[in-house]
């Protein structure tokens, strides 16, 4: 299984820096399936933080071209906070190397590049579908983690397995 982490620098604005994904070797028919890991369980009292601000580029008449980039303040400060802070990062790895090793292609860890673009939206705002879904790490038996994470997958952007 590859693994995939680059380091923070060390001048980020919060501890709250990495994003995560995963390479699965076959999930619901398809091949190497990517998903993206997000924190799941974000409290209220850190969406309110004040330091969140430094974190969001508000310049939105520099991305105005950027349809992409349709969501309000909130929802950047919510896709800030569903980022790993190292710790969080480094027990995840633990746990999929240790539950997931035989199904996993890899593991990839970065840190977000600094300032985010207001109206980046957070990936739990995503609405399930017929090939968009998430996988819920935190309702399966025996998680051992102190905080919960999900997975958004696209099955559409993956080929099927053939047999």
């Amino acid at each position: 299984m590859q693994k995939d982490i680059v380091s923070a620098l060390g001048n980020e604005p919060t501890d709250r820096i990495y994003t995560m994904s995963v390479i699965i070797r076959s999930f619901k028919g398809r091949k190497n399936v990517q998903a993206h890991l997000f924190r799941s369980d974000i409290p209220e009292a850190e969406l309110q933080a004040t330091n969140l601000h430094q974190c969001i580029d508000t310049d939105c008449e520099k991305y105005r071209l950027e349809p992409h980039l349709n969501g309000s303040l909130e929802d950047t400060k919510q896709m800030v906070l569903e980022s790993f802070t190292k710790k969080e990062m480094e027990a995840i790895v633990g746990y999929l190397e240790e539950r997931y090793h035989t199904r996993l292609e890899g593991i990839f860890a970065a840190p977000l590049s600094f300032p985010v673009p207001q109206g980046t939206m957070p990936l739990a705002s995503v609405p399930e579908g017929k090939s968009m879904g998430f996988i819920r790490f935190d309702n399966m038996p025996g998680y051992p983690l102190k905080f919960n994470f999900r997975a958004f997958y696209d099955l559409d952007q993956h080929e099927p397995n053939v047999i």
